[in-house]
């Protein structure tokens, strides 16, 4: 009985699998060819020499220090707005060469990721394709980590060096040259912090009584001159923002109470300008002040600055809703802009006419005429930080 059962099962079997299996066969003979698959590892490329409206966003990714960003973003664009990206590890500093082929990031790596063993580069990339060319260790583990700043990461003597600021609390500086690609020496600051290029092949620090040390070297890297300025501003009742507005060749550094504070950085001896104030009596009665992080730009002789009323003492990094624009010949507002959404980062665009770029509060991207009309807003990322922004450099 179990015999013939397992014949009837086998026969069974054989008629249900040859059912499934001849109309399958069928079918098969009359479907047309597959289609072919795509190809894979297609590289576009970028040119060489960016568009003026072209822009850098600098995402600091608090939600995840290791993975910040450089958004190459185009401000004029109506749609497909984003070109790029480049990574910016652990508090990075970003800048562009305009004299040669190559953008730099100095970065900062664990070798488990948030911890382990510390290793600080700067990191050099092709503009074209944005892959990576080379990487300058940087050694002693120095390299301050900071809220992304311009000034920790600068350029000078067109291009022919790359200065990195370094924090341990100890300040020094370390020059590298762009084309040999060779740490040439560091340079000590001590009590003072940044860099802001000045003379034929320098720099200048802010130091914590209000002065300001500069420093020329030779092409080697050693130090030729060393000069330090009286104290300009007072550190205690007004300090200034350490992020200053360059125009031709003029630092002018805001300080928390609105008066504006310039310095000729033409030459290697920084001649410290005529103090004067944002303010009227009304306004100074209403405690506008600045506020935000990139708090100021500008060009053609006129500077932008974020403002805002009630302000007090800790109200400098909030941001506002208010742009004012002065007039650098006579030192007066000539007009307002009022932000759609309060305005955080401010920067002026080499485009004509220009544009202005703005980081929001809400870390969104608002494009404006010079006039305060919106021309868009644009989303640097879902989660994206763009603290600070880079025009592409003339």
């Amino acid at each position: 009985m179990n015999t013939i059962n397992k014949c009837l099962t086998s026969v069974l079997l054989g008629t249900i699998l040859g059912a499934f299996a001849l109309p399958g066969h069928a079918q098969s003979e009359s479907i047309q060819p597959a289609l072919q698959p795509e190809p894979v590892m297609q590289v576009a490329t970028l040119p060489e020499d960016y568009p003026k409206s072209w822009l850098f966003a600098h995402d600091a990714n608090f939600h995840s220090l290791i993975a910040g960003r450089i958004e190459i973003m185009d401000a004029a664009a109506e749609t497909k707005e984003y070109k790029g990206a480049l990574g910016a590890a652990q508090f990075a500093s970003f800048i562009e060469s305009s004299a040669l082929p190559e953008l730099y990031v100095a970065e900062t790596f664990y070798a488990r990721g948030t911890r382990g063993q510390r290793t600080d580069v700067v990191t050099v990339y092709d503009k074209s394709t944005l892959m990576k060319t080379s990487e300058i260790v940087l050694p002693g583990n120095k390299r301050m980590q900071a809220v992304t700043n311009k000034h920790t990461l600068r350029l000078i003597d067109d291009d022919r060096f790359l200065l990195v600021f370094n924090f341990t609390p100890a300040s020094s500086v370390t020059i590298i040259d762009t084309q040999s690609k060779k740490i040439l020496s560091e340079l000590n600051v001590p009590g003072c912090t940044m860099i802001y290029p000045n003379g034929p092949r320098g720099f200048s620090s802010l130091c914590g009584n209000g002065s300001m040390v500069s420093i020329q070297f030779d092409v080697e890297g050693n130090e030729i001159s060393r000069i330090q300025t009286a104290p300009f501003f007072d550190v205690d009742k007004d300090p200034v923002f350490d992020k200053p507005a360059y125009i031709d060749d003029v630092a002018y550094f805001v300080s928390y109470l609105g008066n504006i504070m310039p310095v000729d950085m033409s030459k290697a001896k920084p001649k410290v300008l005529d103090k004067w104030s944002l303010l009227n009596a009304d306004e100074g009665s209403q405690n506008w002040r600045p506020s935000g992080w990139q708090i100021a730009t500008g060009a053609d002789r006129e500077l932008y600055v974020i403002m805002g009323p009630d302000g007090f003492d800790g109200s400098h990094k909030s941001g506002a809703e208010r742009i004012w624009v002065y007039s650098l010949k006579s030192k007066k507002k000539i007009r307002e802009i009022k932000a759609e959404t309060a305005a955080l980062s401010l920067e002026l665009l080499n485009t004509k006419p220009r544009l202005l770029a703005v980081t929001n509060v809400n870390m969104g991207l608002d494009i404006y005429d010079t006039k305060g009309s919106l021309q868009r807003s644009m989303t640097v990322g879902d989660v994206a930080m763009p603290f600070v922004l880079h025009g592409v450099r003339q």
